[in-house]
């Protein structure tokens, strides 16, 4: 079975899963502010992308991450296996400060790319105080990255 994805936030997971440098306290404020937005307004994804990516594009050796996995993800026809995303008790595993996950998510807004599970992660992730470590926590995204490279090779 396969999910529609998200490309911005599922490359971002992976960006942070590869990210070297830690992340600076006012990044990582972005990030917790972007997760408590979209937490509690999840129907305007839209609003909160641009804020998101300027975080991104700002620190370089981010974006340059982010950059890679989204042309990878932009390869695929939008979707991924679903047992290549974390599971709710991985989520759980990995992020023992947060006492009860969100899974409210946002709908989909008539766009492939949209997926609950991701948001779902991302919001998680986002929210703790140091997201690279958390998502390093998580195997299923070193998983994911191995898939991308090879269906990259098979193309």
């Amino acid at each position: 079975m396969t999910v529609p994805i998200n490309k911005t936030l599922l490359a971002l997971s992976l960006a942070l899963k590869d990210l070297e440098a830690p992340l600076s306290e006012n990044e990582q404020q972005a990030f917790r502010d972007a997760a408590n937005q979209l937490q509690l307004d999840s129907n305007n994804w839209e609003d909160y992308e641009p804020d998101l990516l300027q975080v991104i594009a700002a620190n370089l050796s981010l974006n340059q991450l982010y950059q890679t996995a989204k042309s990878q993800l932009d390869a695929l026809n939008g979707e991924i296996p679903f047992n290549l995303l974390p599971t709710q008790a991985e989520l759980q595993q990995a992020l023992p400060e947060i006492p009860q996950l969100s899974t409210r998510g946002f709908a989909p807004q008539n766009n492939d790319d949209d997926s609950n599970e991701i948001n779902n992660i991302l919001i998680n992730i986002l929210a703790t105080s140091n997201p690279p470590e958390t998502v390093k926590k998580l195997s299923r995204f070193e998983q994911l990255q191995q898939f991308l490279q090879n269906s990259l090779k098979r193309k």
